[in-house]
């Protein structure tokens, strides 16, 4: 599986989620998802605090799954480990909770659940727009101290708050975000079920390309609509999956993917990741499964590589602008 930087690391341009671990995904079968994974190349994988049980719900049960298979295989060193803390309460979406307390906790309790001293990054889940990033850069401050964690990075932050953030933290003497995590697919999401997320945009994408800052796009496959769409045309398309991707941006988007295919040989999903992993900043795609099938058709997609005028091809917004014009 093809890899590139990630600060120091050398890291699989196609993580591996774990956000039904524990949970709807029961943990011998994540096992042998981790597994087959690793047997293909990858190393990176990620979860959070709030992962796992969502039904009971239970903190931490994916990270505990992750925490227990690492020990046996006796894999630490060899993953890029990455989970996330700070998420407000699951019952509260907006109320925030970034304090120097809750963070700090988040971390210790993750860190024991992972069976590890230190995770290689660790993300803010959330923001809480209340509170300065400069209280916010302080407390990630210390937990690098700690050397709880090698990186840090916020997923579903503003571009203006992640910038502010890191000029806060280089006018003081800390360290800046080093990544940041939106919601980011080939697919346009055209109705959001949680308005708390942050997706990217034609400001965060430029934040990207200007100052050359990891992004970790989750929610990559958009669900698979592009290869769902193909496989059952859009008229036996899951309600939901029609609710949220099915468009005439989307459609146009599909059809601009049909001749790639011819021309690459590559299958729509690796097209449709592949889309990702080839922007002009340093990339990673973060894909969940529910069967083997879709770990292994990771393979492909790992290393799947587009040309930039394969890429730029694709994508439009709504108002019908390309993103790199």
């Amino acid at each position: 599986m093809r890899k590139r930087a990630f600060g120091p690391y050398d890291v699989s341009v196609i993580g591996l989620g774990s956000g039904e671990f524990g949970g709807k995904c029961p943990e011998g079968q994540a096992r042998e998802f981790m597994d087959a994974y690793i047997a293909m190349g990858g190393n990176f994988i990620d979860t959070a605090r709030v992962y796992g049980d969502f039904v009971t719900p239970r903190n931490g049960e994916s990270e505990k799954v992750i925490g227990r298979w690492m020990a046996d295989r006796h894999s630490r060193d060899s993953i890029f480990l990455s989970t996330k803390g700070g998420h407000p309460p699951l019952e509260h979406m907006r109320q925030g909770r970034l304090s120097r307390e809750e963070v700090r906790g988040d971390i210790e309790e993750s860190l024991s659940n992972l069976q590890t001293d230190h995770v290689d990054i660790y993300w803010l889940h959330r923001d809480d727009e209340s509170r300065p990033v400069g209280d916010i850069m302080e407390t990630l401050e210390s937990l690098l101290e700690n050397g709880w964690t090698k990186m840090t990075g916020v997923s579903n932050w503003r571009p203006e708050r992640i910038q502010a953030a890191n000029q806060y933290a280089l006018s003081h003497g800390l360290t800046p975000l080093t990544a940041n995590q939106p919601q980011f697919s080939l697919a346009l999401q055209v109705r959001k079920t949680d308005p708390t997320l942050v997706t990217m945009d034609e400001k965060t994408w430029r934040m990207h390309r200007d100052t050359g800052m990891v992004c970790c796009c989750f929610s990559s496959q958009a669900r698979g609509f592009f290869t769902k769409l193909d496989a059952l045309g859009r008229d036996a398309l899951p309600d939901k999956l029609k609710n949220e991707y099915l468009s005439p941006e989307n459609i146009q988007i599909y059809e601009r993917l049909l001749p790639l295919r011819e021309e690459t040989g590559l299958s729509i999903g690796a097209l449709a990741l592949a889309y990702l992993t080839c922007q002009p900043f340093p990339t990673f795609a973060l894909v969940g499964a529910s069967r083997m099938a879709h770990v292994l058709a990771l393979k492909e997609a790992g290393n799947a590589v587009i040309t930039p005028r394969q890429r730029d091809t694709l994508r439009v917004f709504h108002d019908g602008r390309n993103i790199y014009e």
